[in-house]
């Protein structure tokens, strides 16, 4: 009995000094856990409505303040349009850094559920723009422009928009 109590104390000991020397024991260091964070879908006038498309780019900003998100890996954004020529149209995200992204339109994935009306726009965003990004808290920004300079009659809304992000914490 006693030599299996000491084959199993020295097995113990043996494991904690392997563990030890492979950083396994040092409780200060935490593994990096997956993480997703989201703003969801919301009217661009944050009540229930968007706004007007136009020469003017319009913008409307939202905030990650909840997401403990410290390293993205991926990211999207789901613009929300109500427009009868998405080609017209030039959308750009503004980082939290005040760096853009430009979102092409025509090569986003459409589908989905809009708020009200309109059409659901899905850009995934470079993930060599999200490298170096430390965490996502700050003000997002979307923008989107008409333009068409024939015309100054407004032919869409910016109805809403989303933001989904995928890393570890």
């Amino acid at each position: 009995m006693y030599p299996f109590r000491f084959g199993l104390l020295c097995a113990a000991v043996a494991g904690s000094l392997v563990l030890g020397a492979c950083g396994g024991s040092d409780s200060s260091r935490s593994a990096s856990l997956p993480s997703q964070c989201a703003l969801p879908l919301k009217h661009a006038d944050g009540f229930n409505g968007g706004y007007r498309i136009d020469a003017v780019a319009q913008a409307t900003s939202r905030q990650f303040s909840a997401c403990a998100m410290e390293q993205p890996l991926a990211a999207s954004v789901s613009l929300c349009i109500d427009h009868r020529q998405i080609s017209e149209l030039t959308a750009q995200l503004i980082l939290p850094n005040q760096s853009t992204l430009d979102m092409d339109l025509l090569t986003a994935a459409q589908g989905g559920t809009c708020l009200i009306s309109g059409r659901l726009y899905t850009a995934s965003l470079p993930a060599n723009r999200l490298q170096g990004f430390s965490g996502l808290r700050g003000d997002w920004t979307v923008r989107v422009r008409d333009n068409n300079l024939v015309s100054s009659t407004p032919m869409g809304f910016l109805v809403g928009w989303s933001m989904q992000a995928e890393g570890l914490q």
